[in-house]
């Protein structure tokens, strides 16, 4: 189980985690601020080729008062959206530009994360480049409502989550510029308290999912409810711009499945402090620990597969980042050889691209699953 992305990713940026399990099956979002369609695009300037190897990401911002990094498939920072290594510069005599230049890789598919002008405010996949969504059409991006679009050079934008653009199919001493009229949340924070909050974590240990919380005044506010032993992300409103608690403090020793109360006290916004205190103790499970391959039969198209993994309560997780451990694909066939792991054992497949399997939990010995069997229907 594990912190998004979304995912992203992000951001951003997403996935950007994470959880003891990825932030999956989210409900439909709210759409990005919603572009001015008769803004005039700005003027593509002029950026020299980087040469052979490298490939060059110009951004246009207005809203950009710290920065932004980079981040996706193909470059050195991966999907951390918390700990990004690469940074976009101002481009020198060019009011609102960014540009990086990173070595070519025929795999990149990057996003671009602003960097919350408060630095008490992590940076998260709130902040990436604001999605391409029409409402009525998800699959349709409308001229004049994008909120991120190519203005020139070799590029195209692949779309997740309802519309967030992955930048792929870059140029070998290319520039591609890019105008981001919005980011999905805006990066210039204000410091004040929040009146209304909402959590998102796997409640009842389900799917993630956005509760309300009850507001008890100067920025307290309290949620009963059934913790599943993840971390927590807090907003202003529901799919809201969010900040990402991995490892609240724990009151009374709760674990996955007990009866807790989430309290959570705002002191600039989403950035604050978090508890879960417990209230009534649940089933506590046992966990054995033995060797457990697992075996995962790949998708036709996929270039990359991962394995995420988690067991216990509260959830252990296996690997230090999402997406966790990149298998070899041999035969259509991708394994895993866990050592002395916890059983039950849980996993997600993913392909660094968008695509991952739903939870496949209870594994206690080695087991062979077919890949497709859990992925989300095709809409």
């Amino acid at each position: 189980m594990k912190f998004n992305k979304f995912f992203f990713a992000a951001v951003a940026f997403a996935a950007l985690a994470m959880v003891s399990c990825k932030q999956k099956n989210e409900p439909t979002p709210t759409p990005d601020p919603t572009p001015d369609p008769t803004e005039e695009a700005p003027e593509v300037p002029s950026i020299a080729a980087p040469g052979a190897g490298k490939t060059t990401i110009a951004i246009y911002a207005k809203e950009c008062p710290a920065g932004a990094y980079l981040v996706g498939d193909g470059t050195e920072a991966g999907w951390n959206e918390k700990d990004p290594q690469v940074k976009f510069e101002a481009v020198a005599d060019l009011e609102n530009w960014y540009a990086v230049t990173i070595d070519f890789a025929e795999n990149i598919a990057v996003k671009a994360i602003a960097i919350p002008s408060d630095e008490d405010v992590p940076l998260s996949w709130s902040y990436q480049w604001g999605k391409n969504y029409d409402p009525e059409d998800p699959g349709d991006v409308p001229e004049g409502t994008e909120n991120t679009k190519i203005l020139s050079g070799t590029g195209d934008f692949q779309y997740e989550n309802n519309g967030q653009p992955k930048l792929i199919n870059v140029a070998d001493n290319g520039v591609v510029y890019i105008w981001v009229k919005n980011w999905a949340a805006s990066p210039i924070i204000e410091a004040k308290k929040l009146e209304t909050a909402w959590a998102k974590s796997a409640w009842e240990g389900s799917d993630w999912y956005w509760k309300e919380m009850t507001a008890k005044g100067d920025g307290v506010f309290e949620l009963y409810t059934r913790w599943g032993g993840n971390g927590i992300n807090i907003a202003e409103t529901e799919n809201g711009a969010d900040a990402w608690y991995p490892d609240p403090e724990k009151i009374g020793e709760p674990l996955a499945g007990d009866s807790v109360l989430v309290t959570f006290i705002s002191e600039k916004g989403t950035v604050g402090s978090i508890s879960i205190t417990l209230v009534e103790a649940g089933e506590r499970p046992e966990v054995e620990f033995k060797d457990v391959t697992v075996t995962g039969v790949v998708p036709e198209g996929w270039e990359q597969c991962y394995i995420w993994a988690w067991y216990g309560a509260p959830s252990v997780n296996v690997f230090e980042n999402w997406p966790g451990a990149e298998l070899e694909i041999v035969d259509g066939r991708a394994s895993y050889a866990f050592e002395q792991v916890g059983t039950p054992l849980s996993v997600i497949f993913s392909n660094g691209a968008g695509a991952q399997t739903s939870d496949i939990t209870g594994i206690t010995e080695d087991a062979e699953f077919v890949i497709a069997d859990y992925l989300p229907a095709a809409e």
